[in-house]
């Protein structure tokens, strides 16, 4: 089957590939074709859509002629003048179109056979694979003792000198996901033969995750690699990577590179959706050249997923977190840091929390400057409601901790809150003068919202078991279904952390009544069709913990609210304009009447509806991130320098 899918791959150009393969060739119109016809055979069995480009480096003995005379479809050649094979490979690797990219030598030193093994560990999280003949299970054959004892050394070396800890940086076979190969190559700046090197010590501080595969060499007869000579330059070359890769001095006006320390789906913390959403918006802003998220950690399977600029580097309740967000803004040296909190980000018990909440006051005092989103404040939280209580005195004394990292966290250089009040208690209480507004914002613009669903539908959406608890939202349904039997109730979410295994216990105690619905963790894609298919959200809370993103979804998907006049709620409701029915907490059938009067009239739940469509539609979350980009330019000194007709008209 090996060569009707070659004779296919070399006969059709393909619209789309998934594999970029980049052959650097200097000179090798003596062994490269065999190499090219190793490599068209085995991949294109492989039934992976790819192509295969050869980057000639100025060879004078034909070898771009006698590629480009082969006249396969899917192969391409790039010559440019001689430069290296660090030059050679990054011109090829700015031309490929693959999901993944590998570059590999023209002598088939590392058989082809190999990349599936890599290509494996790509797919199962890592950024880049490198093939390895240091690795536990790698076969070398043909290296001469001294090439042996230099490569040796010079592993021991580049370990020490640049904290690369792969132990093989220099085998020509690595495959990495296409945006990273891109971004990578994009920075490097070595063109000869420590470009390897530079690649991965770029991943290193950006914190890629970099797997050694171990594969079979074979040291070919007439490498142009000279020991001795090539060692020299190495070393020179590894030396210089600091200063070749020193952050650049600001300028009025450059863009900024940003960390975002967040919760950050699909983790199943507080505040992902919001991480992901802010991050996003940033990223697209112009004056941003670049956002890193330094994000909580999941299992491998999930974070196999992940875009290259996600970090997994901090866990819930671990006490060394902070250390670690640390090192990770050490090794991406951004221009500013953002931290989106609120007080139990980092844990629900006592030491690993508060330890967290020191980090943004660490980082500045590191050089990095910080800026801090709370969504929430110690002053506004019932502490026995959202899990943290127990006697008085635990609960008094966890009231003074918070205080006292309340006055921490505003160490940062900045502090953005998203509730007018959040901002005049901290001004007031604490004196704090580097506090700002910045409302929580919607995270799309809202489209035209969709039609109700043609049976009435009640939804609830979020982490429940502390003061979001859903029996109060079950007895009321029993009441709506006396009214009207349709009626449907949608329990969206999952356990907070603070109660694993609530819903479950509801689930099975609520299992006699009908028409309920439970749907677990709702994944970021699945949100618009949770709530686009209700009538009406609802908030079964008995308490607040700062400002409602859920409130903010209802209003962007063009939903009615039903909930309890109560702290951050209530707020919103007066100071941004959301419109709601009210109900008593904990009081079913208070709650069935507030919910009826929406179900109950298609024209109450339009009006609500648009209501809420039409405040979400007016602020969303990427007007937001302008009024952070201008504390950050300050912040960083990069606000750019206005002209004198500027200044005049100021």
């Amino acid at each position: 089957m090996s060569y009707p899918a070659f004779e296919q791959w070399r006969a059709r150009p393909l619209d789309r590939v998934t594999l970029s393969i980049v052959i650097p060739a200097y000179n090798e119109s003596e062994r490269i074709l065999p190499t090219l016809a190793a490599f068209a055979v085995a991949v294109s069995a492989a039934g992976e859509p790819w192509e295969l480009i050869v980057s000639d480096d100025g060879s004078r003995d034909g070898t771009a002629d006698l590629v480009e005379s082969l006249g396969w479809a899917n192969l391409r050649v790039i010559r440019h003048a001689n430069t290296g094979k660090g030059g050679a490979v990054r011109r090829g690797v700015r031309a490929s179109r693959g999901e993944l990219v590998l570059f590999a030598d023209a002598d088939n030193s590392t058989p082809i056979e190999e990349l599936p093994r890599l290509i494996a560990a790509v797919r199962a999280g890592a950024h880049i694979a490198i093939g390895s003949r240091a690795a536990e299970g790698a076969e070398e054959t043909g290296k001469s003792p001294v090439r042996r004892a230099v490569s040796g050394a010079l592993r021991r070396v580049t370990r020490a000198v640049t904290g690369v800890t792969a132990e093989d940086t220099q085998c020509g076979f690595k495959l990495l996901r296409g945006e990273v190969a891109h971004d990578l190559f994009r920075r490097g700046t070595l063109d000869g033969f420590s470009f390897d090197l530079e690649l991965l010590y770029l991943a290193a501080r950006d914190g890629l995750r970099v797997t050694e595969v171990p594969v079979r060499w074979v040291d070919a007869p007439d490498s142009k690699v000279d020991p001795l000579r090539d060692s020299v330059k190495f070393l020179k070359d590894m030396l210089a990577l600091r200063r070749l890769h020193a952050r650049p001095a600001r300028a009025p006006g450059d863009p900024m590179h940003l960390a975002v320390v967040t919760a950050f789906p699909p983790g199943r913390r507080s505040l992902n959706e919001y991480g992901l959403h802010l991050s996003r918006v940033l990223s697209e802003k112009e004056e941003v050249r670049r956002v890193t998220i330094l994000a909580d950690r999941v299992a491998p399977e999930l974070a196999a997923q992940d875009a290259p600029n996600v970090r997994r580097i901090w866990e819930f309740n671990d006490p060394l977190s902070a250390a670690r967000i640390l090192l990770a803004l050490r090794r991406a040296r951004p221009d500013a840091v953002i931290f989106n909190l609120q007080m139990a980000s980092f844990g629900d018990r006592r030491v690993p929390a508060a330890l967290g909440l020191l980090t943004p006051l660490l980082a500045r005092l590191t050089g990095t400057p910080s800026v801090t989103l709370l969504h929430n404040l110690f002053e506004t939280v019932d502490l026995d409601r959202a899990g943290f209580g127990g006697n008085p005195v635990k609960t008094a004394v966890t009231r003074t901790f918070g205080r006292v990292f309340t006055r921490a966290l505003l160490g940062s250089n900045l502090v953005a809150t998203t509730m007018p009040r959040y901002v005049k208690l901290l001004r007031d209480r604490y004196g704090a003068r580097n506090v700002f507004l910045a409302p929580h914002g919607t995270f799309q613009v809202p489209q035209p919202p969709r039609p109700f669903p043609d049976v009435p539908t009640v939804m609830t959406f979020g982490k429940f078991g502390t003061y979001k608890r859903v029996e109060v939202l079950i007895e009321a349904h029993r009441r709506l279904l006396l009214r009207d039997p349709r009626t449907r109730l949608v329990i969206a979410g999952s356990d907070t952390p603070n109660a694993p295994g609530y819903l479950d216990g509801v689930r099975r105690a609520c299992a006699d009544v009908p028409n309920v619905t439970f749907t677990g963790y709702v994944a970021e894609e699945d949100v618009p069709g949770v709530f686009s298919d209700c009538t009406v959200v609802a908030f079964p809370y008995s308490a607040t913990t700062g400002s409602s993103g859920v409130l903010h979804q209802a209003g962007e998907f063009g939903r009615a609210a039903v909930m309890p006049r109560i702290g951050d709620l209530a707020d919103l409701i007066e100071e941004e304009g959301y419109r709601a029915e009210f109900f008593t907490p904990e009081d079913p059938d208070s709650l069935a009447d507030a919910l009826w009067r929406v179900l109950g009239d298609p024209r109450q739940a339009a009006a609500l509806g648009e209501a809420n469509w039409r405040v979400a539609a007016g602020l969303p979350l990427a007007d937001v991130a302008d009024w952070y980009l201008l504390h950050l330019e300050e912040l960083t000194g990069r606000a750019p320098t206005p002209t004198p007709a500027q200044e005049a008209q100021a």
